[in-house]
């Protein structure tokens, strides 16, 4: 009876080390290379487009450079959307709320809408508002602001 038993148990370890080894053989080195290759083609094609979503988020799809302000580059302004917002922060006397709790306004996020317009997020901590301002540069070369309509979040 020992015997038999013995006999099985070397039988099924035997048959179960062949099993492994036929399971490595359904998967030849190239298919396991094939697949190594596609998988890292997929991965590649879902950063650059992760990338792109990141570069979409981070453009301002209401101003166009080349177009807008060709005023503002024929005056020496290389850059007349960073010029603009520049001088917009510079201006927190044109922030229409006041501070709360001993805090202090200041511009945020500002985006330019076309040649004559922006709108600009500002907060301090505790308050927060955001509004539309016309702009235009003037014959002294300076921006001139006026705010067109605020909302406080």
């Amino acid at each position: 009876m020992k015997k038999l038993i013995l006999m099985i148990i070397c039988f099924l370890v035997l048959s179960c080390k062949k099993q492994d080894v036929d399971q490595d053989k359904s998967f030849p080195n190239k298919e396991n290379e094939a697949l190594k290759k596609k998988n890292d083609s997929l991965k590649r094609k879902l950063e650059i487009a992760q990338e792109a979503i990141i570069v979409l988020q981070d453009r301002n799809i209401w101003y166009d450079e080349e177009f807008d302000n060709t005023d503002f580059k024929n005056k020496g302004i290389a850059d007349p959307e960073k010029f603009i917002i520049n001088e917009l922060k510079k201006r927190n006397d044109l922030i229409p709320m006041k501070a709360a709790l001993g805090g202090k306004m200041s511009f945020g996020n500002i985006q330019l809408l076309g040649s004559k317009f922006l709108i600009a997020f500002y907060e301090d901590g505790h308050v927060e508002g955001k509004s539309i301002y016309s702009y235009k540069l003037n014959d002294s070369g300076k921006i001139e602001f006026k705010l067109m309509g605020s909302e406080e979040n």
